[in-house]
């Protein structure tokens, strides 16, 4: 699975934050969080992010839990 992650790059524009469905995005002082139990990996705030300042990564717990016996 993959999950998104926003760095510092972000401006608060607030893009992100109206473009998810699952209104798992907040904004904090400095930054905006992506709260990853709402998320639901669509990219709709990757591909909304004018600063490009979310960021793709796999989430390894999920691989590892998935290859035990």
């Amino acid at each position: 699975m993959k999950i998104y992650l926003i760095d510092h790059g972000c401006k608060k524009c607030g893009s992100c934050e109206m473009a998810c469905p699952a209104q798992a995005i907040y904004m904090l002082e400095d930054t905006a969080v992506i709260d990853q139990e709402l998320c639901r990996h669509c990219g709709i705030c990757y591909d909304s992010c004018p600063t490009e300042a979310i960021s793709v990564h796999e989430d390894n717990n999920q691989k590892q839990e998935q290859e035990k016996p």
